[in-house]
Protein backbone atom coordinates (compact mmCIF):
# COMPACT_ATOMS: atom_id res chain seq x y z
CA UNK A 1 0.00 0.00 0.00
CA UNK A 2 1.31 3.56 -1.34
CA UNK A 3 0.61 6.40 0.98
CA UNK A 4 0.61 9.40 -1.23
CA UNK A 5 2.45 12.89 -0.16
CA UNK A 6 -1.10 14.07 1.05
CA UNK A 7 -2.50 11.46 2.88
CA UNK A 8 0.92 11.05 5.08
CA UNK A 9 0.97 14.78 6.26
CA UNK A 10 -2.87 14.44 6.76
CA UNK A 11 -2.29 12.07 9.10
CA UNK A 12 0.68 13.21 10.44
CA UNK A 13 -0.88 16.73 11.59
CA UNK A 14 -3.68 14.58 13.21
CA UNK A 15 -1.01 13.12 15.64
CA UNK A 16 -0.47 16.27 17.98
CA UNK A 17 -4.17 17.21 18.30
CA UNK A 18 -5.09 13.49 19.23
CA UNK A 19 -2.23 13.72 21.80
CA UNK A 20 -3.31 16.48 23.30
CA UNK A 21 -6.97 14.92 23.59
CA UNK A 22 -5.54 12.12 25.06
CA UNK A 23 -3.34 14.16 27.87
CA UNK A 24 -6.65 16.34 29.31
CA UNK A 25 -8.89 13.30 29.31
CA UNK A 26 -9.73 13.42 33.00
CA UNK A 27 -9.07 10.22 33.67
CA UNK A 28 -5.65 10.98 32.18
CA UNK A 29 -5.00 14.36 33.97
CA UNK A 30 -1.92 14.93 36.27
CA UNK A 31 -2.81 15.18 39.97
CA UNK A 32 -2.73 18.21 41.38
CA UNK A 33 0.87 19.14 43.68
CA UNK A 34 -0.31 18.24 47.74
CA UNK A 35 -0.47 21.14 49.87
CA UNK A 36 2.61 21.17 52.57
CA UNK A 37 1.94 20.32 55.67
CA UNK A 38 1.22 23.28 58.16
CA UNK A 39 4.02 23.98 60.21
CA UNK A 40 2.70 26.14 63.29
CA UNK A 41 4.84 29.15 64.10
CA UNK A 42 5.20 31.33 67.53
CA UNK A 43 7.58 33.67 67.69
CA UNK A 44 7.71 36.47 71.27
CA UNK A 45 8.97 39.73 71.64
CA UNK A 46 10.70 41.10 73.17
CA UNK A 47 12.80 38.30 73.69
CA UNK A 48 15.20 39.75 76.48
CA UNK A 49 14.49 42.54 79.00
CA UNK A 50 15.93 43.94 81.52
CA UNK A 51 13.23 45.15 84.49
CA UNK A 52 13.14 47.16 87.86
CA UNK A 53 11.40 45.01 90.79
CA UNK A 54 8.20 45.30 90.25
CA UNK A 55 7.65 46.91 87.01
CA UNK A 56 5.67 45.99 84.30
CA UNK A 57 6.11 44.51 80.68
CA UNK A 58 3.55 43.89 77.86
CA UNK A 59 5.12 40.88 75.62
CA UNK A 60 3.42 40.51 72.72
CA UNK A 61 2.88 36.67 70.72
CA UNK A 62 2.29 36.53 66.39
CA UNK A 63 1.96 33.02 65.31
CA UNK A 64 0.91 31.72 62.16
CA UNK A 65 -3.04 30.20 60.89
CA UNK A 66 -3.60 27.28 58.26
CA UNK A 67 -5.19 28.91 55.34
CA UNK A 68 -8.10 26.43 56.10
CA UNK A 69 -9.94 24.46 58.31
CA UNK A 70 -9.96 26.86 61.18
CA UNK A 71 -13.29 28.30 62.39
CA UNK A 72 -11.56 30.54 64.91
CA UNK A 73 -8.09 31.97 66.25
CA UNK A 74 -6.45 29.69 68.49
CA UNK A 75 -5.41 30.88 72.17
CA UNK A 76 -2.46 31.14 73.69
CA UNK A 77 -1.25 30.43 77.35
CA UNK A 78 1.24 32.58 79.24
CA UNK A 79 3.11 31.10 82.17
CA UNK A 80 6.33 32.62 84.00
CA UNK A 81 8.47 29.17 84.78
CA UNK A 82 10.00 30.16 88.06
CA UNK A 83 8.01 29.92 91.33
CA UNK A 84 8.67 33.32 92.60
CA UNK A 85 9.51 34.73 89.32
CA UNK A 86 6.79 37.58 88.95
CA UNK A 87 3.20 37.29 87.69
CA UNK A 88 1.86 37.27 83.63
CA UNK A 89 -1.89 38.16 82.93
CA UNK A 90 -3.54 36.20 79.84
CA UNK A 91 -3.24 39.14 78.10
CA UNK A 92 1.00 39.10 78.22
CA UNK A 93 1.02 42.17 81.04
CA UNK A 94 4.03 40.64 83.14
CA UNK A 95 5.09 42.11 86.85
CA UNK A 96 8.18 41.86 87.75
CA UNK A 97 8.85 40.35 91.31
CA UNK A 98 10.56 42.32 93.98
CA UNK A 99 13.60 39.74 94.38
CA UNK A 100 16.63 40.44 91.57
CA UNK A 101 17.33 37.83 89.30
CA UNK A 102 17.17 36.02 86.23
CA UNK A 103 13.43 34.62 85.08
CA UNK A 104 11.73 33.37 82.38
CA UNK A 105 8.22 34.07 80.80
CA UNK A 106 6.94 31.43 78.35
CA UNK A 107 4.23 31.37 75.62
CA UNK A 108 2.63 28.34 74.15
CA UNK A 109 -0.05 27.88 71.34
CA UNK A 110 -3.50 26.04 72.68
CA UNK A 111 -4.25 24.06 69.60
CA UNK A 112 -0.36 23.17 69.19
CA UNK A 113 0.83 22.54 72.74
CA UNK A 114 4.50 21.25 71.89
CA UNK A 115 4.99 24.70 70.15
CA UNK A 116 6.13 26.92 72.43
CA UNK A 117 8.53 30.56 73.30
CA UNK A 118 10.59 31.92 75.98
CA UNK A 119 11.60 34.96 76.97
CA UNK A 120 14.12 35.73 79.87
CA UNK A 121 13.72 38.57 81.82
CA UNK A 122 16.62 40.34 84.32
CA UNK A 123 15.12 42.16 87.45
CA UNK A 124 17.52 43.93 88.99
Amino acid sequence: MAWSRDRLFRSLAAGPILFALACSAPENSVPPKPAEPFVPTLNLRPVFVSLGAGTTQIFQAEFNLPEVGLAKRPSIGWRVLEPAGGAITSAGLYTAPAAPGTYHVQVRREDFPEVTALATVTVK
